[in-house]
């Protein structure tokens, strides 16, 4: 079972609270192992973390990054999900699939990573949009569902799932809790180095939403987005209210900071983060960071999954956190390393 961080501001409930919760999952390759396995387990996390909400709007926010391996589950090749390392992985794809590549390729006039995202995007989409609607249902949520490297895929009663336009973003689905699809938000900044050799393309600050939902309205800035001041203003002067940033930080938590190294990476995530980066706003009033841990493909992110409060404007709003480096800080996880939930009960961020 996951570890729980809680955060309950009895004495300052208003008419209306609402539920936010930060999903901190731990992958492994058992994870994705099949649909059913992937499915399961995320709408198991998703009960578990509204478990406590009561009758009151929730929203529930899983990692980025978390859809990524859907590719080798829709690949149907159980030793790519378990190789050590992506390049491993491919090679073993490219063993047995390197004729539907070439399809790809020819199909899309592309080349590159691009064709191995293509041919296994609809039924790759497919699993994670139907996991994460599913999770929505059950939990009576807004969720956010992490993030997937992805073409945007479509449905049409005539042609049904399609890939609507093959350029791979890392993307966001957040949806109702009805299970409806309400938004498909790209990553903005992509990582130096990693993202774009991933084949990656940009998201446009233009394509960015406000998305109106039961606990107001809700922003997606994916991972780096949430430290860019041009990602988190734009956010907050189309009425943002609350900002979630799916997260996996392929770093160690407790190493030095690179470009500082007097300080820890998790120092420097929460002095510049989301936490510094949304205070003072005019409209965003909480973030929400959940962040991937654990171990597929070499890749080994860390991090406490957390959530945040713009103090300017919150009045003697107090935060369940006792760190005075931090203030804002309303709830994290217990570690960087294992999966928890961290969960506040706030006022609703208003109309």
């Amino acid at each position: 079972m996951p570890r729980r961080a809680r955060c309950r501001l009895a004495a300052y409930t208003s008419f209306v609270d609402v539920h936010l919760a930060a999903v901190q999952v731990e992958w492994s390759p058992a994870l994705y192992a099949s649909a059913d396995a992937f499915r399961d387990r995320m709408v198991a996390l998703a009960r578990a973390a509204v478990a406590e909400a009561g009758d009151v709007p929730r929203l529930v926010v899983f990692p980025e990054l978390v859809g990524l391996p859907l590719l080798l589950t829709a690949a149907g090749d159980q030793a790519a999900v378990g190789a050590p390392d992506v390049p491993s992985a491919l090679r073993l794809l490219a063993r047995r699939d390197a004729g539907r590549w070439l399809r790809t390729a020819w199909r899309t006039r592309r080349i590159g990573a691009s064709i191995v995202y293509g041919t296994y995007a609809v039924a790759a989409y497919r699993m994670w949009h139907d996991t994460f609607s599913a999770a929505a249902r059950a939990s009576s949520a807004v969720v956010v569902a992490g993030s997937a490297f992805l073409p945007d895929v479509d449905e049409e009663p005539s042609r049904g799932w399609f890939v609507r336009d093959p350029a791979v973003h890392n993307a966001a689905l957040t949806f109702a809790p009805s299970g409806r699809l309400l938004a498909r938000t790209a990553k903005v900044q992509l990582t130096p180095g990693a993202e774009r050799r991933a084949g990656l393309r940009r998201g446009r600050l233009d394509d960015l939403h406000s998305i109106a939902t039961p606990v107001g309205r809700v922003g997606v800035a994916v991972c780096l987005d949430g430290f860019h001041e041009r990602v988190l203003a734009t956010l907050d002067g189309r009425g943002a209210q609350v900002v979630v940033q799916p997260s996996a930080n392929d770093a160690d938590w407790e190493r030095p900071w690179p470009p500082g190294p007097e300080r820890s990476e998790g120092e420097a995530w929460f002095d510049d983060g989301l936490r510094a980066r949304i205070q003072g706003r005019a409209s965003l009033r909480y973030g929400v960071n959940p962040m991937l841990v654990g171990d597929v493909l070499g890749l080994r992110p860390r991090g406490r999954s957390n959530i945040v409060v713009n103090l300017v404007g919150a009045g003697a709003l107090p935060t369940c956190v006792d760190d005075p480096r931090w203030p804002g800080v309303l709830a994290w996880a217990p570690d960087a390393r294992s999966e928890a939930i961290v969960t506040a009960r706030v006022p609703h961020p208003g109309p």
